[in-house]
């Protein structure tokens, strides 16, 4: 996959995150604007997927394909189902020059890109995602006198809630705060 310079450039002037997935490993990563620092450099041969975020917009590239949030801001989302933070990794922790080095007991360790100072007895990174969730009104089910014998629901037929896409919006730690970029 060959990394487009000039969208992200055009897209984040200043900082932002980069999660990289490559066909050996997932690499963490900051964009300063014109340039990604990553622990190791990227091999862009062997990357399957690219998501350049902060708080607000995500870009992420997959093969030819390229999607930009930028596009949802007019749609109309449900904001109480939009932001939520999921442990991502991290059992055990290390300084290492300017990166993190996380690492579990079942094996495997990613460098992020910053010296995390995570709170006594709180190892462990959370990745925070916002979820494109809005009210379908078409029916589920087309109304038929056996939709609750098949179902057991008295409201089947009636609109279900979409999952349109989501993105990744940043990292925190444990107690919920922002890991600062």
């Amino acid at each position: 996959m060959k990394i487009n310079y000039e969208t992200i450039k055009a897209a984040f002037p200043g900082k932002a995150w980069a999660y990289a997935e490559q066909i050996d490993s997932i690499k963490i990563g900051k964009w300063d604007g014109k340039a990604f620092r990553f622990a190791e450099p990227l091999a862009e041969q062997y990357l399957l997927e690219l998501r350049v975020f902060d708080g607000v917009r995500e870009l992420k590239f997959t093969g030819d394909n390229r999607r930009d949030t930028a596009e949802y801001a007019a749609a109309d989302f449900i904001p109480e189902l939009a932001n939520a933070q999921y442990f991502m990794y991290g059992e055990h922790s290390e300084i290492c020059g300017e990166y993190t080095k996380l690492w579990e007991e079942r094996g495997g360790a990613i460098f992020f890109p910053a010296k995390l100072d995570f709170p006594e007895g709180q190892t462990g990174l959370k990745l925070g995602i916002r979820n494109f969730v809005r009210y379908n009104p078409i029916p589920v089910l087309p109304n038929s006198p056996n939709v609750d014998y098949f179902y057991g629901l008295a409201t089947s037929g009636a609109g279900a809630l979409e999952v349109i896409d989501y993105a990744y919006t940043g990292f925190y730690y444990n107690n919920g705060k922002a890991v600062e970029l």
